[in-house]
């Protein structure tokens, strides 16, 4: 059985490189979706507490990326950015490749699939940066 939650959180980021505005700081309003499943059933009727789901969501990802700059580890306005805000260095989040939505949905997945408790699988993340542009990544079938 699966359960399916979504949660809402702002953050700038940029494209280095990229041909286009994307190359700009920007930010966007994202949605993320998180599917998780069980074989069984908890005594009370569920996969998991729709709260204790997004309590570990919240822990690996949204207390980390919301309201924050999400960039590149190399991306020269790193330090720029987390100097200018020296009393909040954490919301300067500098990720291992682009932060697209794709490498968002990948470091998600891997934070959030280390934050469940035991007989929880995680089945499917999907970020989208628009309502109409975003990535996903699903468990591979056996």
């Amino acid at each position: 059985m699966d359960l399916t939650t979504i949660y809402v959180f702002d953050a700038a980021h940029r494209i280095a490189g990229h041909p286009g505005k994307c190359a700009w700081l920007h930010g966007h309003t994202y949605h993320l979706e998180v599917t998780v499943s069980s074989p069984t059933l908890n005594p009370l009727g569920m996969v998991m507490d729709f709260a204790d789901l997004g309590d570990a969501v919240r822990k690996a990802v949204l207390d980390l990326w919301d309201h924050a700059t999400l960039l590149a580890a190399d991306d020269p306005l790193g330090p720029a950015i987390s100097a200018v805000q020296r009393e909040a260095p954490d919301r300067v989040v500098l990720l291992p490749g682009h932060p697209t939505a794709e490498v968002l949905t990948r470091e998600a997945w891997t934070r959030l699939e280390s934050q469940l408790p035991a007989g929880i699988a995680l089945e499917r993340v999907a970020i989208r940066e628009t309502p109409s542009c975003g990535s996903a990544m699903s468990r591979p079938q056996a």
